[in-house]
């Protein structure tokens, strides 16, 4: 089995997993979450796919205790936290500081109201941070949690020393500032960092619980590589999708490879985005939206879907497919349980060309202890051929009509292979030669 769980640019860009100009998965999250702490954990762990049943099992979990209180109040900012972070990350050289002349006559300077100012807002975070632990524990009684709240129950208890916990009765002045300065840099600093860290990760997860909980997304069942040799989904969906239709599919080892075929607009570029972003961010321990997902383990997620040609080295947008597919082989390693996704295959060379290359992609592929295969094409003759090979299955994006014979996408994947033709259709629906008609003399005579 691979160390790593195996991924690569071009397919985080194909699956818009990380894209600097276009909406993204990690996005859609990450805008949720608060702090700047937060956002580096969320980063941290997004990218981080892992081949660790007991991470996923672990990032699962404090992802699904947070649900529970995905409505409570969040009563935490981001510019606080900073200030905050930046004041405990201040050295304090644990000596005290006498009184300076100001001090002696009263006059408070800037540093003494910094200094106030982050004492109370310490206290405030570390008071509200574990009530919102607390709630969580009620539900989900984790030894972490109980671990955390009682590390801020004793801060609190040597800043308040047996007063009431409330920061305004503290009655910080400039005689005992220096006090509790010293107490919160100094000796307590250690374990306030400790909280701030969790609370990080709490912010992190508590943007993705939130999601799923309004979208009742589901919690992946992984199990380790090549238990099952399968790859189960049941009511998934892209998770950009507002109004989703929902697929049922299973992908074994004993039909590894799919021929998946559809007319234009009949939904394939979007199940195989479905399939390989819930692959993705069940590796990383996330919820999906889906109503249930059991899978092995896999080495990795291949894509090929938006390649360009490279005018720069002077490759055709074939050649550039066929570079692709190279680069996604050689990285893999024998027995493989990858999923490689190969959209509209060879579709830069005319139509004799993609058929054969197809046929014998498939037929190398089928040979091997290899990873799983979705190819989608529009070259449904190849289907005969490619029966042939046992390891093959046929799926289609299905497509009804309505009573006067139109079609009527259902964006449903379905076992067989796609007849219809709708690319005549599609263009006269575009109007494109509406528009080309405007441009005729109307004086000049028709070609036949």
């Amino acid at each position: 089995m691979a160390e790593k769980f195996l991924i690569d640019e071009q397919t985080l860009r194909d699956l818009q997993l990380r894209d600097f100009s276009n909406r993204t998965i990690f996005s859609f999250y990450e805008e949720a979450v608060i702090t700047e702490g937060g956002q580096e954990f969320f980063l941290s762990v997004f990218y981080d796919p892992v081949l660790d049943i007991d991470i996923i099992k672990n990032r699962q979990s404090k992802i699904r205790r947070l649900e529970a209180v995905a409505h409570e109040v969040f009563p935490f900012y981001r510019v606080i936290l900073k200030d905050i972070e930046k004041f405990i990350k201040t050295r304090h050289s644990g000596g005290s500081t006498s009184n300076g002349l100001m001090d002696i006559f009263g006059i408070r300077t800037p540093a003494y109201y910094y200094k106030k100012r982050n004492i109370f807002e310490v206290c405030d975070f570390l008071m509200d941070s574990q009530k919102f632990y607390q709630k969580i524990y009620d539900h989900t009684p984790d030894e972490d949690l109980k671990e955390m709240i009682d590390t801020i129950d004793s801060c609190l208890a040597r800043i308040f020393d047996g007063k009431p916990r409330d920061p305004e009765k503290i009655k910080i002045n400039i005689f005992n500032i220096d006090k509790f300065d010293r107490l919160i840099r100094f000796e307590l600093s250690s374990r306030i960092k400790r909280a701030i860290s969790f609370f990080y990760e709490i912010d992190a997860y508590f943007a993705v619980a939130k999601v799923s909980e309004a979208r009742s997304f589901c919690y992946p069942e992984v199990y380790p590589k090549n238990q099952t040799g399968e790859i189960y989904m049941e009511g998934v969906y892209h998770i950009f999708h507002k109004s989703p239709v929902k697929n049922d599919l299973k992908i074994s080892k004993d039909k590894k490879l799919w021929f998946l075929t559809g007319a234009n607009m009949a939904g394939k570029s979007s199940i195989i985005k479905t399939i390989s972003s819930a692959l993705y961010l069940t590796h990383i321990g996330f919820p999906v939206p889906a109503d249930q997902i059991k899978t092995d383990l896999i080495d990795g997620l291949f894509t090929s879907i938006n390649l360009q040609d490279n005018l720069e080295m002077g490759y055709s947008h074939f050649y550039v497919e066929a570079m692709r597919l190279k680069d996604i082989v050689d990285q893999l390693e024998p027995h493989s349980n990858a999923l490689m996704i190969l959209d509209e295959l060879f579709k830069g060379t005319n139509h004799s060309d993609a058929s054969n290359a197809i046929l014998k992609v498939m037929k190398n592929l089928a040979e091997v202890d290899g990873p799983f295969v979705i190819v989608s094409s529009h070259i449904t003759e190849l289907s005969e051929e490619l029966k042939k090979i046992n390891t093959v299955d046929f799926f289609k994006m299905n497509i009804e009509s309505d009573p006067e014979g139109l079609p009527i996408f259902t964006y449903k994947i379905v076992p067989g292979i796609a007849e219809e033709k709708l690319g005549m259709w599609l263009l006269k629906k575009s109007g494109a030669f509406e528009s080309i008609d405007k441009l005729k003399d109307p004086k000049a005579p028709e070609i036949s």
